[in-house]
């Protein structure tokens, strides 16, 4: 929220496409916030990449079949914590992760 990143985490994914990634990223990040139990009744801000992405977490109706159950479980983790909100992240405006999908 303040522009000062908290965390930030890189490792192997397996997925057949960026949004399958994006979606794993998802999941990742809130059982990393989940387990800082200290953090449970703060904010997780998560900054999207990916419009579909993006839609599918906005949106249960736009989710593809194949990803329902994922999907149950970060809306199970997101039950978890006090607040979390999805935005878009900026074009360009999220270097770091272009540099780490690169990577």
């Amino acid at each position: 929220m303040e522009g000062v990143a908290r965390a930030l985490f890189s490792g192997p994914i397996a997925a057949n496409d960026v949004d399958l990634a994006e979606v794993g990223v998802v999941l990742l990040a809130l059982e990393v916030f989940i387990s800082l139990e200290w953090k449970i009744n703060d904010s997780l801000f998560v900054d999207i990449g990916s419009k579909v992405v993006f839609n599918w977490c906005a949106n249960k109706s736009m989710r593809p079949w194949s990803l329902q159950s994922t999907f149950t479980n970060i809306e199970r983790k997101i039950k978890k914590v006090s607040s979390v909100v999805f935005s878009m992240a900026e074009n360009k405006g999220n270097e770091m992760v272009s540099t780490l999908t690169i990577a």
